[in-house]
């Protein structure tokens, strides 16, 4: 039973609402991307080498999602 709730816990750490961008990158100004309106479809035409590096679940990253939404889940600032 303790090695089944170890592994629940190590496919959590690995999901999605476990990353934390600021581990590999510099912090978002999260206020400045919102008043631009930047879309996850504005972070892919600025930044065209995101979805190269990075793997993501179209039916949770549509291209409308907000900068707020994004950092709800992930740890930007």
């Amino acid at each position: 039973m303790k090695y089944l709730a170890m592994i629940a816990t190590l496919v959590f750490a690995s999901s999605a609402f476990a990353v934390d961008c600021v581990d590999c990158h510099e912090a978002i100004n999260v206020a400045e991307h919102t008043e631009m309106e930047a879309t996850l479809e504005t972070c892919t035409d600025c930044h065209s080498g995101m979805t190269d590096m990075h793997e993501l679940d179209a039916d949770i990253h549509t291209p409308d999602l907000a900068i707020t939404e994004c950092a709800d889940c992930h740890g930007v600032d």
